[in-house]
């Protein structure tokens, strides 16, 4: 065994840690298949954390969720008159618009200076059919119109809420745009979508793989080397506008090491072979550990997120009418009688923030003085005989020859959730609630039968995670029309089946509402209707875990930024001369 351990500290050391050459090394548990493709066909977490190296946009946000300024000269707003709204005679918003000017002195990688061709040619790729994005909202309303030869307007019809907060993409136009003529000519009409598909790897791997390193770049690093399954080095790029004064104080290289084992992660950590792990790496309890044998060698951090646990409650079919699950007082019992606050700290070292909203505490549209739920077994017992549930000879919960018991599902194989599963089913049994577990792998119950088709009864109660965007927030998740259906080919995200008409009502004066005073006052009615009839039990939010060595400054994330690489710019060892403007929170 230690031969082993040692031999595996020997072949990852290559890329020495520490501030000795003024280079960093993070570790992380996966290898993105490619990396600054602009439009982001790959989308994995570890390709957006890699791509905060090379990226650059016209605004960006902060730890703090507020927009700064990258590309462009000033973040658009109503006050400096950058960003306009448009109102029809009912006072409705029908369009809204964002102007940037582009900075004198920003440059691509390779000294060309970036234009709005650049944003034009992202734009017209990004809403062709041929292109593989993930999402095409809200790009596929807008429209790019120049001013002068650095001046543009960005116009939304229909207006998008967040138009003023969001950046759209840009490529290299002088360096892809022969590729994608040709690609257009080959593939304009091309019926087969497997030939076409086939088409655009070849033409986006020429420029975003390990044999093909990305050829230019517009943010603080570059590409430099990418040996496969091994590792990913980026060098600074000089000619990054954005660089920090006294420049050589600051990292010069990064190295991404990639170690698919997160143990051996660990022990990389533990040997001093690691500076920093990135977001995507290790385990919570893997993080407690390791908190435990800091020792001054490195620090254990664990970041707030918007990661949402949740207990999804069925209200739709005859079984859930037989066991009351589409009464608002069933609901509330279960969720007085299991103690989330005991959960929490038992597993997560009360770390992750106990829930009363889908919405997390760091979102500015967050109700602090809902109904918290404190565990009760007198309430839920209270509400079951109200609802005309009483105790059995054998203790579980009757009502007209019926027992209450509830099939709980989770995503097999995730440890984390079998033990809270197996936490929650004690809870419930001491009131008198049944629960049989049956978990299935996370292909069927995020698959086309399973949770969006809740009337077949195939569960009663089931337990996942909804990413929530702390800015971006819209209500999305409980609205009516939202519940998948047969009509409507089963869309949505409603899985729940919750339809509350002042609700779905409120969501839809939200999604216009352009005064933030006003917004905000819609969504704490919606959480007000929401807390009171849990359609959805509200377990906790997520935090993220990753360590850092002391001396290391500005690598910070937050639910905001989401990557330490957001501010990739600054990054710099305190004993080589760098100057400390960020702390992780």
């Amino acid at each position: 065994m230690k031969k082993t351990f040692a031999l595996t500290v020997f072949l990852l050391g290559a890329a020495l840690a520490g501030p000795a050459n003024n280079s960093l090394v993070v570790g992380t548990s996966q290898e993105p298949p490619n990396i600054y493709d602009p439009w982001n066909t790959n989308n994995l977490a570890i390709t957006s954390e890699i791509n905060g190296y090379m990226g650059a946009g016209l605004i960006g946000l902060d730890d703090n969720g507020e927009a700064y300024a990258d590309i462009a000269t000033r973040v658009p707003s109503i006050a400096n008159g950058d960003y306009k709204i448009v109102k029809d005679a009912k006072g409705d918003v029908i369009r809204n618009s964002v102007t940037y000017s582009i900075r004198k002195d920003a440059k691509w990688s390779d000294g060309t200076p970036i234009k709005i061709a650049d944003f034009q040619f992202w734009l017209k790729l990004e809403n062709d059919d041929r292109v593989p994005v993930p999402d095409r909202e809200p790009w596929n309303r807008a429209k790019i119109t120049s001013t002068d030869a650095d001046t543009f307007t960005i116009t939304y019809e229909p207006p998008y809420l967040f138009a003023d907060q969001t950046s759209p993409g840009l490529a290299p136009s002088h360096v892809m745009s022969a590729a994608w003529n040709a690609f257009d000519a080959k593939t304009k009409n091309e019926k087969d979508a497997k030939v076409t598909n086939e088409e655009w790897k070849k033409f986006i791997s020429a420029y975003t793989t390990a044999r093909n390193l990305p050829k230019v770049v517009a943010g603080p690093f570059k590409p430099t080397a990418w040996r496969s399954g091994n590792s990913l080095t980026l060098t600074r790029n000089t000619n990054y506008w954005g660089q920090p004064k006294d420049l050589d104080n600051y990292v010069k290289t990064v190295t991404y090491r990639f170690i698919p084992n997160t143990n051996t992660l660990k022990v990389n950590i533990l040997s001093g072979q690691l500076d920093a792990v990135g977001t995507v790496g290790l385990t919570f309890d893997q993080g407690v550990d390791l908190a435990r044998s800091e020792r001054g060698k490195y620090k254990t951090y664990f970041v707030p997120g918007a990661v949402w646990e949740h207990i999804d409650i069925n209200t739709r079919g005859q079984r859930s009418k037989d066991l009351d699950l589409d009464d608002p007082r069933m609901r509330q019992a279960l969720l007085y009688a299991i103690d989330r606050d005991a959960l929490t700290k038992a597993l997560f070292q009360s770390r992750q923030a106990v829930s009363n909203s889908w919405i997390g505490p760091i979102s500015k549209l967050y109700k602090k003085d809902v109904n918290d739920y404190n565990y009760s077994q007198s309430k839920a017992k209270a509400l079951f005989t109200a609802l005309g549930w009483t105790p059995g000879s054998d203790g579980i919960l009757q009502k007209g020859g019926k027992k209450l018991t509830l099939n709980f599902s989770t995503t097999a194989g995730n440890t984390t959730r079998e033990r809270v599963q197996q936490i929650l089913q004690s809870q419930w049994k001491a009131v008198g609630v049944q629960v049989n577990i049956q978990n299935y792998p996370s292909s069927v119950i995020f698959g086309p039968d399973f949770l969006s088709k809740g009337e077949t009864g195939k569960w009663d109660m089931a337990m996942y995670a909804w990413s929530n965007n702390p800015i971006f927030e819209e209500g999305n998740l409980f609205k009516s029309s939202g519940i998948p259906t047969a009509a409507n080919g089963y869309s949505g995200q409603n899985n729940p089946g919750w339809n509350n008409a002042e609700f779905s009502k409120l969501q839809i004066q939200a999604k216009t509402e352009f005064n933030q005073a006003d917004r905000i006052k819609l969504f704490d009615r919606m959480q007000t209707i929401w807390n009171a009839e849990v359609p959805s039990l509200p377990l906790y939010f997520r935090v993220n875990t990753y360590t850092k060595v002391p001396g290391l400054v500005n690598y910070t994330f937050s639910a905001y930024t989401q990557y330490p690489s957001w501010n990739a710019a600054n990054i710099g060892w305190a004993s080589k001369g760098a100057v400390e403007e960020y702390k992780q929170k």
